[in-house]
């Protein structure tokens, strides 16, 4: 038997001296080829990562907000990490679907469809709030005093592959205050009419950047050029005059129903515009909402 264990230990030992002369041969020939590989992809990943500037805000003459940007999230999923071990699959949909509501179905068709399942960048929700990406850190993470059993644990590990990537969303405070005469922000970030086109080139910003590339040192650099934030616009508009207007025109229009209607208080000394506003009102929030004109 001590013959017999010998000679297996002599043949792991050989073993597994050969595979360290082969790894050393490796890389020795071909180390530089593969290092290089592997930080190629890690520089397609991270590139082209674009870092948001935040829209400037929009005040009335008092300093009440009538327009801010509030940070946002999009939940990104990375298929090829999740697809790279099958028992990342099962938690890692369960996750999203149990904190974002998303459809399973859809979630599974992403990870297995030729088209997707080797992307590294699946918008899978947009414009998450910061407390319902904090549920899902939350819903991942292990407690240094949990009491959850030996499977939950290592199931909360097989969430993998996703991630949040930082956006701004418009936000107006008022809804349809001043509407009008503040236009709004499109999804894509272009601006429509009113004070946000105007001032379209003072409030928007400068979006920044962090690249990534490979030295002649074959080592991984980072370069961040961060976003430059847009400035502040301070309007005279009056919120609680502008209020007073627009509940004056739409009593006006309910009363004797004109075509149109428009009315602007300004200061006859200075020029300052307090209010302005027409008979046609809309929410800035969901300005392509016209449920309220147009029913069945």
């Amino acid at each position: 038997m001590k013959k017999k264990l010998s000679i297996l230990l002599f043949c792991v030992l050989g073993a597994l001296i050969v595979l360290l002369g082969v790894i050393t041969y490796i890389n020795f020939q071909s180390g530089d080829k593969y290092k290089k590989q592997v930080l190629s992809q890690a520089q397609q990943k991270y590139q082209n990562r674009t870092m948001p500037a935040k829209r400037g805000t929009i005040y009335d003459r008092n300093g009440n907000i009538l327009a801010t940007s509030n940070k946002v999230y999009n939940v990104v999923l990375d298929c090829k990490a999740v697809n790279s071990d099958e028992d990342y699959l099962d938690p890692t949909v369960n996750a999203l679907v149990t904190i974002f509501g998303l459809d399973e179905g859809e979630l599974r068709t992403r990870l297995t469809s030729d088209k997707t399942k080797e992307s590294q960048y699946q918008i899978v929700k947009k414009q998450v709030s910061m407390d319902d990406k904090k549920a899902f850190e939350d819903y991942c993470s292990i407690p240094d005093d949990t009491e959850m059993t030996r499977e939950e644990i290592q199931e909360k590990k097989n969430i993998q592959g996703v991630w949040f990537e930082e956006e701004y969303k418009r936000m107006y405070p008022y809804n349809s205050l001043a509407c009008s005469t503040l236009g709004f922000v499109n999804k894509d970030g272009s601006a429509n009419i009113g004070i946000e086109s105007s001032y379209n080139d003072v409030l928007s910003g400068l979006n920044g950047r962090e690249y990534g590339y490979v030295n002649s040192d074959n080592s991984m650099e980072t370069v961040i050029k961060d976003p430059t934030n847009g400035d502040t616009v301070v309007s005279t508009i009056d919120m609680n005059i502008q209020r007073i207007v627009q509940k004056a025109i739409k009593k006006y229009m309910k009363k004797y129903q004109p075509k149109r209607l428009a009315a602007v208080i300004a200061d006859p000394n200075t020029g300052e515009i307090f209010a302005m506003a027409d008979n046609t009102t809309f929410n800035l929030n969901e300005p392509w909402d016209l449920s309220f004109k147009y029913t069945e």
